[in-house]
């Protein structure tokens, strides 16, 4: 049966204020001077085979800019033959699960999600609360109530690796804008505080309750 849609509430998950800082992980002193971060389980749906390939598409005229890529799954395989088939194996990092994942976005100049689809995206979240700049496809779903396109983030289109590699181009040549973006994007720990969406489920129960009553 279908819903009507006035009975159908969006509540997004609630966005911790980032935790205080630690050493930067161990990883992080393999990186070049600029590192490029995502975070995902390596499965088709993070779209890190269409990062990888923007990533070289780009990395010839940035020496000075690694990839990490941080998570583990089934693709490994075949994203680590893709990394050796663009030549890009002494610039991206793909060493699994990392335990401190604030620490590494700490350490990070860029975040990218580069995902096919996605529902909320806490990573993302996550990162902007750590003032990344941050580059989002702009899945069906997700990012775009996240990301304001242009003000705290960059959007593009999803699985469009030259439209990827260009915005990844530019901000990675523009450091004032990595700023601006970054300082703006930390504002997402005020926009979705837990107080903010509790209060929201509060309000969205009391409406249930109180309709049940009439």
């Amino acid at each position: 049966s279908l819903v009507a849609a006035d009975r159908v509430h969006v509540i997004p998950n609630a966005v911790p204020a980032p935790a205080p800082a630690t050493a930067p992980p161990p990883e992080a002193e393999a990186f070049a001077e600029r590192t490029i971060l995502a975070v995902g389980r390596l499965e088709p749906q993070k779209g890190f085979d269409v990062l990888l390939r923007a990533f070289g598409e780009v990395a010839a005229s940035r020496p000075e800019w690694s990839l990490w890529i941080a998570g583990e799954g089934p693709e490994r395989g075949r994203l680590e033959a893709l990394v050796f088939d663009l030549g890009i194996e002494d610039r991206v990092n793909l060493d699994g699960v990392v335990p401190d994942i604030a620490a590494a976005m700490r350490s990070a100049d860029l975040f990218v999600l580069s995902s096919r689809y996605e529902g909320f995206p806490n990573a993302l979240c996550e990162a902007m609360a750590h003032g990344l700049p941050v580059i989002a496809a702009d899945c069906p779903v997700g990012p775009r109530e996240i990301v304001r396109d242009g003000i705290d983030g960059v959007l593009v289109p999803p699985e469009d690796e030259r439209a990827l590699a260009g915005a990844m181009d530019r901000l990675m040549d523009d450091p004032a804008s990595r700023e601006r973006l970054g300082a703006a994007a930390s504002a997402i720990a005020e926009r979705f505080t837990p107080v903010a969406i509790l209060d929201r489920w509060e309000s969205l129960l009391r409406t249930v309750a109180d309709g049940d009553r009439s």
